[in-house]
């Protein structure tokens, strides 16, 4: 329903409008969440989510499959703007989700927030979320995650956003939570904490969430040279092409949210 509301050219043409989308799209997921499955909130509201997301996406998806396969020698210039709406609006919708789950965290009760989002925050109480391993060893993990993406979108295209929104509300809660509880035992506001917390995670954050972005897109063009074009045809060829570079792409940017992570963040 609610994506009749809107038509997905206007979302298309002005990305950052995939913000508010993802925050309210969440908020109605936590809530329908709330209402229908109250033990499991966590990870219902992801279910929820996505399944108001996903509409939206594969209109937009059809929107991207339907533009002209390029034909001539590869452009990067080009490249990018032919899916530059597109991976503006997987950060806009990511965004949006994020904050959702970081207000959630930041204005409920802390034993609600436990009870609701148990499985999003068990990576801080497991130890993982503020621990700092070797480069190779978080460099690894992202990958396993990188490699998700792009099979889940290889496999179920606009599906994929589950696992994007799962990730969303992992960083959204521990973010919003940690920074409640920094706040009050320094006897600071809530929300300025969150705020400075933002600013200090988010080079790393945009980073490694744009290389899970690059990674889905790269699944969605080739998934798209292998449905559309003959496998010996030079468009399949150029098609595929632009995928592995995406995915490629994808890589450079999780070695840099790595450093990041590693070299970088810890100082803060």
């Amino acid at each position: 329903m609610f994506e009749q509301l809107f038509t997905v050219h206007w979302i298309e043409q002005k990305p950052w409008f995939a913000f508010i989308l993802g925050f309210c799209y969440s908020v109605f997921g936590v809530f329908s969440a709330f209402i229908v499955f109250p033990e499991n909130v966590g990870m219902m509201s992801i279910a929820f989510t996505s399944m108001l997301i996903i509409p939206s996406l594969n209109n937009l998806l059809s929107i991207e499959e339907n533009k002209e396969i390029r034909e001539k020698k590869l452009s990067m210039k080009l490249l990018f703007k032919d899916h530059k709406d597109m991976f503006e609006i997987y950060v806009f919708l990511f965004l949006g989700m994020l904050l959702t789950y970081s207000v959630i965290a930041l204005i409920l009760p802390d034993f609600t927030v436990k009870n609701m989002f148990a499985s999003q925050l068990s990576p801080f109480y497991g130890g993982n979320a503020y621990a700092f391993g070797t480069f190779l060893s978080i460099l690894q993990n992202n990958f396993v995650v990188l490699c998700i993406c792009l099979l889940l979108s290889l496999a179920y295209g606009a599906g994929s956003i589950l696992f994007l929104t799962w990730n969303a509300s992992v960083w959204g809660s521990i973010f919003g939570f940690v920074a409640k509880q920094s706040a009050n035992v320094l006897g600071q506001n809530p929300f300025q904490y969150f705020a400075l917390t933002i600013i200090k995670v988010f080079p790393h954050m945009i980073m490694e969430a744009s290389s899970y972005f690059f990674a889905v897109i790269a699944g969605g063009v080739i998934s798209k040279a292998i449905i559309r074009e003959k496998a010996n045809d030079e468009k399949f060829k150029h098609v595929f092409t632009d995928g592995i570079i995406f995915f490629c792409i994808a890589l450079i940017l999780l070695l840099i949210a790595a450093w990041l992570e590693v070299y970088l963040f810890p100082k803060f």
